[in-house]
């Protein structure tokens, strides 16, 4: 190893490339030094008389508006009943295309056999029935009357059956 005048230590190889001039391309600049404007003002040492906040405003900001929690309630009171709006739509809807189809269809209701007789009211059964022959034989004394449509219907297709 041999060393040049103050380049250090260079293997043999690279000892020729140690005394060529590096070569600067003219496109790479140093860039100019920022210079500071004479009227700029300096932060005193001690700063926290800048840091002053007039609190007292906070008590007009905050009595204009509702508070959060009074706002987000509201707001989800209002989506809440527009949903109930939708819904109550929707089963409009649904309900208007089924009379379209079948007319006097209700959904929620329980289909009854209406009467052929003038008398709405109920009748009272005369002597005892039968209700259910492979199962057993249930007796009702002939002074009750039915009040439930399906012991109503149940009489009157014993009667029927009597007729025969």
């Amino acid at each position: 190893m041999s060393s040049s005048a103050g380049l250090g230590p260079i293997s043999q190889q690279y000892a020729a490339a140690a005394t060529v001039p590096l070569i600067k391309s003219p496109s790479l600049y140093l860039p100019r030094p920022i210079e500071l404007p004479n009227d700029i003002h300096p932060l005193p040492e001690d700063i926290t008389a800048y840091f002053v906040y007039p609190f007292t405003l906070e008590e007009h900001v905050l009595s204009i508006k509702p508070s959060p929690h009074e706002a987000i309630a509201a707001k989800r009171a209002h989506n809440a009943e527009i949903l109930h709006q939708r819904e109550v739509q929707e089963e409009q809807r649904e309900k208007e295309a089924l009379h379209k189809v079948a007319p006097g269809y209700n959904p929620t209701a329980v289909l009854l056999p209406t009467s052929s007789s003038p008398a709405p009211g109920p009748k009272p059964i005369v002597g005892t029935s039968t209700l259910n022959s492979r199962v057993g034989t249930i007796d009702r004394p002939a002074a009750q009357t039915s009040l439930d449509p399906m012991d109503d219907l149940v009489s009157q297709l014993e009667l029927l059956e009597s007729k025969r």
